[in-house]
């Protein structure tokens, strides 16, 4: 196969009203994708107990979606305006490349963000050992290393970069090259939403299990609630202290078993929201690029247009995910929006 999709539809049949609400929505798209994004670098910067393993990979994240709102999305703002491409050939290239980089390592990210959470959940006494700041650098750098090499592969002759007018975007040509299209469908969108579940299904099932456990033990200390009651009641004339610290270490116990649960809990709860997202903004997107891969597509243009937003959405949502969801990002937040003094600022070096 290898026709153009560039030229599908040539005539533009929105009306004023339509087109202005695109360009608005574009826009609020654009701004919260800005802030939420920047909001995260500075918080992380700003708090040094947000510098974490964890937080290396939410870096990473925060900079591949503020690429996509800085580099990418306002020249699809305009297209979508003006209904062609007016930069120029050579641009479109160049910002077809910086779209297909940010958005390839903003999936990427999100698979590594999920293999650290399940590392963290799953083998957390392993953790610091298996997950070192150098191990979580080498995984960036790789992130960004495939998104490049992806993105490089249309200016060397597999496939090309060109102006897909129904999506208001460059991009790659899907239907110049179907083994290009299939290559980015499987190592970019597949593989990422692949490693995502195989982490949310284990840390769900870890912990439904510490869920089971602490109900356990919360049933067997009730069990023995009366008992024990009346057992220390009778000591406490002799041994004094004892009693006290007994039912110290019970209160202990059922603290820690419920902190743990309430741990796996949200983990789970977090990570199934992320792939969730990533799903409702992803999959409609390359479902409209398996349908360009024939020339007997008829789909609207505004289905095209809405999916190709749909999947840029995707950069402000994850600020949401992963700063709001968390009581110190949102704390700092509030101080970075509030421009209240922060006592975590300064030059002590966090935990990276």
């Amino acid at each position: 196969m290898n026709h153009s999709i560039n030229q599908r539809s040539d005539v533009d049949s929105r009306s004023m009203v339509a087109i202005s609400f695109q360009a608005g929505f574009l826009l609020l798209v654009i701004l919260s994708s800005v802030i939420g994004n920047t909001l995260i670098l500075l918080a992380i910067y700003r708090n040094y107990k947000l510098r974490s393993i964890t937080s290396v990979f939410i870096a990473s994240l925060a900079v591949a979606d503020l690429g996509v709102a800085v580099i990418g999305m306002p020249f699809t703002m305009t297209s979508s305006i003006t209904y062609s491409w007016v930069f120029g050939d050579v641009f479109c290239k160049i910002n077809g490349l910086t779209n297909s980089i940010f958005c390839i390592a903003s999936m990427l990210n999100l698979a590594a963000v999920s293999i650290d959470r399940y590392i963290a959940i799953i083998k957390p006494l392993n953790y610091p050992l298996i997950m070192t700041g150098g191990k979580a650098c080498l995984m960036v750098v790789y992130v960004w290393l495939q998104a490049l090499l992806c993105a490089l592969l249309p200016l060397i002759g597999w496939s090309k970069y060109t102006y897909i007018r129904n999506e208001s975007i460059c991009t790659s040509d899907w239907g110049a090259d179907i083994s290009y299209t299939l290559f980015i469908f499987g190592s970019c969108f597949f593989l990422p939403l692949a490693i995502m579940a195989f982490c949310y299904y284990h840390i769900l099932r870890a912990a439904r299990k510490h869920a089971a456990k602490a109900k356990l033990k919360l049933g067997k200390i009730g069990a023995t609630e009366g008992p024990l009651k009346t057992a220390l009641s009778l000591a406490v004339n002799v041994e004094g202290k004892l009693p006290l610290e007994k039912q110290t270490q019970l209160e202990q116990k059922e603290k820690l078993a419920k902190e743990k649960f309430k741990r796996d809990t949200k983990a789970a709860e977090t990570l199934l929201i992320v792939m969730g997202t990533f799903i409702l903004c992803w999959l409609p997107h390359f479902i409209g690029m398996t349908c360009l891969l024939f020339e007997s597509c008829k789909w609207p243009d505004e289905f095209f247009a809405t999916t190709t937003w749909l999947a840029m959405f995707n950069s402000g949502c994850n600020p949401i995910i992963y700063g709001v969801l968390n009581k110190r990002f949102r704390q700092t937040y509030k101080d970075i929006l509030c421009c209240t003094k922060n006592t975590n600022f300064g030059n002590r070096v966090g935990t990276f």
